[in-house]
């Protein structure tokens, strides 16, 4: 079996249904030495102020290149760094087959469709076996929906636990068997506990963070993040007829507008009372800052991560003056 390696969450259907093991380097980086990942890419060409995240994908793909068969670039609905990074793969591991892959603008779902069926060409899948793929892994999916819910009614399961399971589901950890016991041990966990209802929810939107410890920081100030924004889309939470759809409602690589609306929606369901919204330092989705602080309904604080580490003492308190504001509310 082939190890099928990716920057960001792909149709992964099509690994599957070709017998390959799907592999998101984004959770090689953050679970693996990171640090060491960073200064790799920067050995590698990519520029010191550069976002981390870039370095350390750089640096996982070094690292990791005798067992990458072939790497997945997805060169439109990701970040321009991302794209860059397609020539440095080509230029330090020429013998890695690298593949493009793009959203379309606007989620067009003809070109979408296009999109998907270049995916099938490469591995020798066709839509059909795709479609038979994605019912297996919807088995999982709909006990991920059962899980979240258990998170944001009861707040019962560590938070930390919760949000490294979604970002995982990615590519399943590279294992549907093992990932699916994971998910049930968490959902047997909650089912058994006592609620935990005092807390303050709030909600986390933007890219998974670098900072290790903000969950646990969070819960020591007798607040819960309850929602993730992100994770959540990676896990593909919302139910879909056929692959052309659940890629059309996958809504990272798209624009801001469809973000809000279910941010917005998450808010309503969730009776959050306010947002931390993460942005990584060099990343052009800080840009995002503005308009959700203009659009949500519910206060938002901004924290900015750059390398691998924990919360330092000014970010605490901009924290903690925070959580003040919304207990006040």
């Amino acid at each position: 079996m082939r190890k099928v390696a990716f920057t960001t969450t792909i149709p992964q259907e099509y690994i599957w249904a070709a017998g390959d093991i799907p592999v998101d380097l984004n959770n090689l980086f953050i679970v693996g030495d990171s640090k060491d990942f960073i200064k790799s890419g920067e050995k590698h060409g990519v520029p010191r102020n550069t976002c981390s995240w870039i370095k350390g994908l750089m640096g996982a793909v070094v690292t990791h290149q005798s067992e990458i068969d072939t790497l997945i670039a997805v060169t439109e609905g990701d970040c321009s760094n991302n794209h860059g990074l397609i020539n440095l793969y080509r230029h330090f591991i020429p013998n890695l087959s690298v593949v493009a892959f793009a959203y379309p603008a606007g989620r067009d779902a003809f070109k979408l469709r296009y999109e998907l069926d270049k995916l099938g060409e490469y591995f020798g899948v066709s839509y059909a076996q795709a479609m038979e793929a994605k019912a297996e892994l919807d088995v999982i999916r709909k006990r991920l929906v059962v899980l979240d819910k258990l998170f944001y009614t009861k707040n019962n399961i560590n938070v930390s636990d919760f949000q490294k399971l979604m970002v995982a589901s990615s590519d399943f950890g590279s294992n549907l068997a093992s990932y699916a016991k994971r998910v049930e041990d968490l959902i047997s966990l909650s089912e058994i506990s006592e609620p935990q209802l005092s807390k303050i929810q709030i909600g986390y939107v933007g890219v998974p963070t670098i900072v290790s410890n903000l969950f646990s920081y969070l819960e020591s100030q007798s607040t819960v993040v309850s929602y993730f924004e992100v994770e959540n889309d990676f896990a593909m939470l919302s139910e879909s007829e056929d692959i052309v759809q659940e890629y059309s409602n996958f809504n990272y690589p798209y624009d801001l507008e469809g973000r809000i609306v279910e941010i917005e929606k998450q808010i309503k369901l969730r009776n959050l009372k306010g947002i931390i919204h993460y942005a990584q330092a060099f990343c052009h989705r800080q840009l995002d800052d503005v308009i959700l602080k203009s659009r949500l309904s519910v206060p938002v604080l901004t924290i900015e991560g750059d390398a691998p580490g924990e919360l330092d003492m000014r970010t605490k308190i901009r924290i903690e003056c925070f959580l003040e504001r919304l207990k006040d509310a």
